[in-house]
């Protein structure tokens, strides 16, 4: 096995089901994310449960919130960083993706919750028409991975205006006009791998 490219963000979780608990922590430490039970967490994970105090999670740093679409609304204004809202039965890929993405300072919502822009964007058109070639999602997950565009180009074994063209590519099709914002919209998308 060979070491991960950037290091992981620690996850402490904090969900009332232990059953639920346990699967977490299982997947997580399997992916190589380091489980703590200390309250020095770069991520915290929480459930439903803690809609009843949602104030509670104002010291969290970055918060992955399972179950009620409710959170979208509510995690804006108390994560110190960034925040996912993922729904109780979320995926082992959305939930890696969230927590990458929550622990980067992104926000990341299920497809299905990612909101319609209103100024006639790409944002507007249907996940479907949103087509990516195979080397914009390979720079696209390396862009995810916080390689620049030196490094993403040794990678792919490219020059680096090739690089430059794919990313400049990705902000055209995905609507952005930031590596962050092509990240946080691959993720909402589902097209960045975890």
């Amino acid at each position: 096995m060979t070491a991960p490219l950037i290091a992981l963000p620690s996850v402490r979780i904090a969900v009332g089901n232990a059953v639920m608990a346990a699967g977490l922590a299982t997947l997580l430490a399997s992916a190589g994310f380091p489980v703590t039970h200390q309250a020095e967490e770069d991520v915290l994970i929480v459930d439903d449960a803690w809609l009843a105090d949602p104030e509670a999670l104002a010291d969290a740093p970055a918060v992955v919130a399972l179950g009620s679409p409710e959170w979208a609304a509510i995690l804006p204004e108390l994560a110190q960083r960034g925040w996912a809202t993922l729904p109780a039965d979320a995926t082992p890929a959305e939930l890696l993706a969230g927590v990458l993405g929550a622990a980067a300072g992104l926000a990341v919502l299920p497809p299905a919750q990612v909101g319609l822009a209103e100024d006639g964007d790409p944002e507007d058109l249907p996940l479907s028409d949103i087509a990516l070639t195979p080397r914009e999602l390979d720079v696209l997950n390396l862009l995810a991975l916080g390689l620049s565009n030196k490094r993403a180009a040794r990678e792919l074994g490219v020059s680096e205006s090739t690089v430059k063209f794919h990313v400049a590519s990705l902000y055209s099709k995905l609507g952005v006009q930031s590596r962050a914002g092509a990240v946080a919209r691959g993720i909402g998308l589902g097209l960045v791998s975890v």
